[in-house]
């Protein structure tokens, strides 16, 4: 039932944004400054840990990657044994999920919801949304309204944000990235005060994701695998939203909205080793097939794909992928990780990430071309630990392995065989050059993604209106919960609103 206070709730996500980072500049963004003096801080828990893109399906449902079985918008599809983006339809029916504001606005709460980092927007829906419009990661867009979506693109462009590829810049190149940054959020503020002037609302959830990008790209980083970008580059982008901020909670402003600032994952410098993970994988695969008395593996041609990616210019790479489209762009991460695997004698791999040591045990009567035996998988497991921790830094000797997470154990649920079967977690707080051990030998490689940033599991929101002191509030422990505190902030029956997200199967 609709809480007939009539209280609204404006919720705006900055995607991966960085208090540590903010935090030193307050004098030069007013109104983050303004927020942190003002506001209710809470930092959260994130389901960032381990697993760094699930974050948006975790706030939309309420629940752990387990249940909801989404953890990056490229996934492992076991039945085809390739990847595709979550929005496919294969996906849907099985890791499809309802968003808490679709069940809101069938109580009678008047919702808009624009860019959320959802895949897609569901049929029947009875609010507003605008999904993918102008978001971090490349995807069709789709709406509830393809008027609405035709007169906000003659207004403010077809996807300002523009896409991102993962390739070093040059300094001209990041500059004109930062200035495109700042643009696309000034179209994402002036599209978003152009919704909440067009219709009533009593929900407004908007994402910005221009500061996720600058983070990747601008931060500036000792080591030699960053973007050339000029100092001050990143916190450009950084009073640019500030300044979309501030026109969002000026318009916004009265005795009766709640207003939500929040992040569900944040920006340190790049840790990834991911330019080792496949070929870490790959040595080892070759060991233990040697060691059940395999015949050693025949010389085999190099994965082309993965040849070209690192050889080919960046600026090439760049144009290349905004002239071939995302269909194009999909077939070549599927054959630059895929390619030249021979399922018979691949007992594990590694799947799409976002920088992170994702492992996918290759099992038989799960992937359609399994290799392990399910009674094998223990013993795999224990036997790959031990030869990851054997692995060092070469030259300095140093640990290069610091842990294996089980992510079923960590994040249990019906939909966890969707996830990762393992997280590599790396030692090394930058990515190095040289790894070594007698299983693997000398390894070289370079980290050629010109990110000199990388996603941290740091959550956090702030909150200011009259939710700030709702009891609600303070039992928002982590980024699950927010669901539930909005809700009981919308409905008056928030004691019997759903415990658990619908799937597509319910709705």
């Amino acid at each position: 039932m609709v809480n007939r206070d009539m209280s609204k709730v404006l919720a705006i996500c900055i995607d991966s944004m960085s208090l540590d980072y903010i935090r030193p500049h307050l004098d030069r963004l007013p109104a983050f400054r303004s927020l942190l003096e003002t506001g209710a801080y809470s930092r959260l828990q994130t389901s960032a840990a381990p697993l760094t893109a699930s974050i948006w399906a975790s706030f939309a449902t309420g629940e752990q990657p387990g249940a909801h079985g989404h953890y990056y918008p490229f996934q492992w599809d076991p039945d085809r044994m390739d990847f595709a983006r979550t929005a496919a339809a294969r996906w849907r029916s099985r890791v499809g999920f309802e968003p808490f504001w679709y069940g809101l606005a069938r109580e009678g709460v008047k919702t808009i919801a624009f860019d959320p980092g959802t895949p897609y927007v569901l049929p029947g829906a009875r609010h507003t949304e605008i999904v993918n419009w102008s978001y971090q990661s490349t995807g069709a867009v789709s709406t509830t309204d393809p008027a609405l979506l035709a007169g906000l693109r003659r207004r403010f462009g077809r996807r300002p944000i523009g896409k991102e590829v993962p390739v070093p810049k040059t300094l001209a190149h990041s500059r004109r990235m930062r200035d495109d940054l700042i643009a696309a959020i000034e179209a994402k503020a002036n599209a978003a005060l152009w919704l909440m002037e067009r219709e009533d609302w009593r929900l407004f959830l908007t994402g910005f994701y221009e500061v996720h990008r600058a983070g990747h790209n601008l931060l500036v980083v000792d080591g030699d695998y960053g973007s050339e970008a000029d100092p001050d580059a990143l916190l450009a982008v950084y009073e640019a939203q500030d300044r979309a901020l501030s026109r969002l909670l000026d318009k916004a402003e009265s005795a009766d909205t709640t207003t939500i600032v929040f992040s569900m994952h944040g920006m340190v410098p790049n840790w990834s080793q991911e330019h080792f993970t496949g070929r870490i994988i790959k040595r080892l695969n070759e060991v233990w097939n040697l060691a059940k008395g395999g015949a050693p593996r025949p010389p085999k041609s190099e994965n082309l794909m993965s040849r070209l990616r690192e050889k080919i210019p960046p600026q090439v790479q760049f144009t290349l992928a905004y002239m071939l489209g995302e269909h194009v762009q999909d077939w070549v991460v599927n054959r630059a990780i895929t390619g030249g695997l021979d399922w018979a004698k691949t007992p594990a791999f590694r799947l799409a990430s976002g920088g992170e040591g994702y492992i996918r045990l290759n099992i038989k009567g799960r992937e359609r071309e399994g290799y392990l035996e399910p009674g094998e998988v223990a013993g795999y497991v224990s036997w790959l630990k031990e030869r990851l921790a054997e692995i060092k830094v070469a030259d300095t000797g140093a640990p290069f392995f610091r842990e294996l997470i089980d992510v079923a154990a960590v994040m249990p649920g019906e939909r966890s065989r969707y996830l990762p079967d393992y997280v590599i977690v790396y030692a090394p707080q930058e990515p190095v050059s040289a790894i070594t051990s007698p299983a693997i030998g000398r390894l070289e490689a370079h980290l050629g993604t010109g990110r000199g940033g990388n996603h941290a599991p740091d959550a956090f929101m702030i909150v200011t209106g009259p939710g700030k002191s709702s009891p609600s509030r303070e039992r928002v422990a982590d980024i699950c919960d927010m669901r539930r505190f909005i809700e009981t902030l919308l409905l008056s029956n928030a004691a019997g609103a759903p415990q658990r997200a619908a799937t597509l199967a319910d709705a």
